[in-house]
């Protein structure tokens, strides 16, 4: 992190880290492992998730997602035919690879706060408000845009990140970490009332399995390592798996919640 006056820490420039940043460069790569994994956490988890949390049988005609990053999520959530579908990020960078991959979305660079105001059906975030220093006030205000708010937040509140250094140098580029209770009290801090939610661990999903059969295509084993180390992690996944409370204190699950403007009482 730069140092500004008075040894205070100087604005950090999240457009230039976002464009720097060497999970997004990867990302933005055609045919790289990075983008594969993201298409699988979209396709399998982060759609079928968000979409639950909408009665039964109903369709957005129109969604915004601001945090958009390359594309994908916004590029795959279904609206009505003839709806519309618009992605916002603050990287220029990965703006332009999200509208060369995806070019049936409106794609556009900048802070949704300085843009035009438009109404959606609903407003998308997704891994998003961990990354921003005003989390309470970036959602209220992507709130008031729609009809509802669709949000996936991290919960990392999990004994594998209990000694994670939060911050714009951890590697995620994750500022702070939430518990379920955390979350919920964002939700309400924002002034927005929840309409559903779930909590759910992605490796109790199939998306785990997809994962692991791709980097086992792509990188000739399931787990990252040494021959050592891969045996530990496949044993410490399959007791995961087969002792619930324990893969869910040790791995970090995600809140996906829908959420609207509070109404009077």
């Amino acid at each position: 992190m730069s140092v500004g006056s008075d040894n205070e820490p100087a604005p950090v420039d999240f457009s230039a880290l976002y464009d720097e940043h060497p999970e997004y460069i990867a990302r933005r790569q055609g045919g790289s492992f990075e983008q594969a994994q993201i298409d699988i956490e979209v396709r399998l988890f982060k759609v079928p998730n968000l979409m639950a949390l909408l009665p039964p049988g109903r369709l957005l005609g129109s969604s915004l997602e601001i945090g958009c990053a390359t594309g994908e999520l916004i590029a795959a959530l279904p609206v009505r035919a003839g709806g519309r579908k618009v992605g916002m990020d603050i990287s220029a960078e990965n703006i332009t690879a999200a509208q060369a991959r995806f070019p049936d979305v409106a794609f556009r660079c900048g802070d949704f706060r300085d843009a035009p105001v438009e109404r959606f059906d609903a407003v998308v975030m997704s891994d998003v408000l961990e990354h921003v220093p005003d989390d309470a006030e970036f959602l209220r205000d992507a709130a008031q845009l729609g009809e509802l708010v669709l949000v996936n937040l991290p919960l990392e509140d999990n004994w594998l990140n209990r000694n994670r250094r939060y911050g714009p140098d951890d590697v995620s580029g994750h500022l702070r970490k939430y518990s379920l209770a955390d979350g919920l009290a964002l939700v309400a801090r924002a002034g927005l009332e929840v309409v559903s939610h779930r909590q759910v661990w992605v490796h109790e999903t199939t998306t785990e399995a997809a994962r692991r059969a791709l980097r086992r295509e792509r990188l000739g084993a399931a787990f990252a390592g040494n021959r050592p180390a891969r045996a530990l992690r496949q044993a410490v996944f399959g007791a995961a798996g087969a002792v619930q409370p324990l893969g869910r204190r040790l791995f970090a699950s995600n809140l996906f919640v829908a959420a609207r403007v509070r109404r009077g009482p």
